[in-house]
């Protein structure tokens, strides 16, 4: 699922590579990783609270733009 592949400046509009949070880390998912792998979307962490996957890393915490929950980041834990 990790390509190597770099993101380069966007034009205009919405970017087509996905971020989320994987293991307590942030992660950008370019579109050929998620037109081959049908499961990419299904490794993204939760919130413990409200079950969001919405999550971002901000410095060491890990975030949910759903509930605005701030976890610690060394204490999160992904969902398995």
């Amino acid at each position: 699922m990790n390509c190597q592949k770099r993101q380069t400046d966007p034009v205009k509009g919405a970017s087509n590579w996905a971020r989320l949070v994987i293991a307590g880390e942030q992660v950008l998912i370019c579109p050929d990783c998620q037109a081959t792998d049908e499961e990419w979307a299904s490794r993204s962490d939760t919130c413990p609270d409200c079950g969001s996957t919405r999550l971002v890393v901000v410095m060491d915490s890990v975030v949910c733009k759903s509930c605005n929950r701030d976890f610690e980041r060394e204490g999160f834990r992904s969902n398995p």
